[in-house]
């Protein structure tokens, strides 16, 4: 009995596996939508009625994947802590280095995480909304542990809420500079050069800066 019952687990898996994979390649030919359950359903192989054994709304399919690259990105992030710096100074340029890799090494992580609020919680059981929320918590205050180990300055909590001002100006900096190819083919003019600076230019700066300011002294 223990054996059908691992076996029946694995196929599940594997089930969830597939859907997760497939939802996660039409998204990234179409990242201004989230494709409808029926597309997630056909790309999958699956039936619709199947889909909806695993995943009750497509919300909560892209939030499995946004849990997924949230994860791999504080595991690199935390990989980037574990080096221990010998400055202030050396802190925030080993951070900075790390924490832009791991950023560029998941293309779906910025498109999901500025669509968290507006979108995916939009039509989520709150409970799975919450339990996302307190994973997310947990591990920020974990990491935080590591910068504050780092940065012996740095009160108990300090340090979680540094990484939450990282986060908010990844995330917004990504929801002001981002914009479809259609609308900046039109933005030709002089006037909207501002709206068009290299995200990945301008983030380690505004990081940057703001990693000073409230690691000074």
């Amino acid at each position: 009995m223990a054996r059908v019952r691992a076996v029946a687990d694995d196929e599940k898996l594997s089930k969830r596996h597939s859907i997760l994979d497939a939802t996660f390649r039409l998204f990234m030919d179409n990242t201004n939508e989230l494709p409808s359950m029926s597309a997630i359903a056909k790309a999958s192989g699956l039936a619709k009625g199947t889909l909806y054994l695993y995943f009750r709304a497509k919300e909560e399919i892209f939030l499995a994947l946004l849990e997924e690259s949230f994860g791999r990105m504080l595991d690199g992030v935390q990989g980037v802590l574990a080096v221990r710096q010998e400055s202030t100074a050396g802190f925030i340029g080993a951070f900075l280095g790390g924490y832009l890799g791991v950023l560029r090494g998941e293309p779906s992580f910025l498109r999901l995480a500025s669509m968290t609020n507006s979108v995916l919680e939009q039509n989520l059981d709150p409970e799975i909304a919450v339990k996302f929320k307190k994973q997310l918590a947990v591990r920020l205050q974990d990491i935080g542990s590591m910068v504050e180990t780092s940065l012996p300055h740095l009160g108990k909590g300090e340090g979680a809420k540094l990484l939450l001002h990282v986060y908010a100006i990844t995330i917004g900096l990504w929801q002001v500079l981002d914009c479809s190819k259609k609308i900046r083919s039109m933005l030709d003019d002089e006037i909207f050069s501002v709206l068009l600076a290299d995200y990945f230019e301008e983030l380690p700066i505004v990081l940057g800066q703001t990693l000073k300011g409230k690691l000074a002294g």
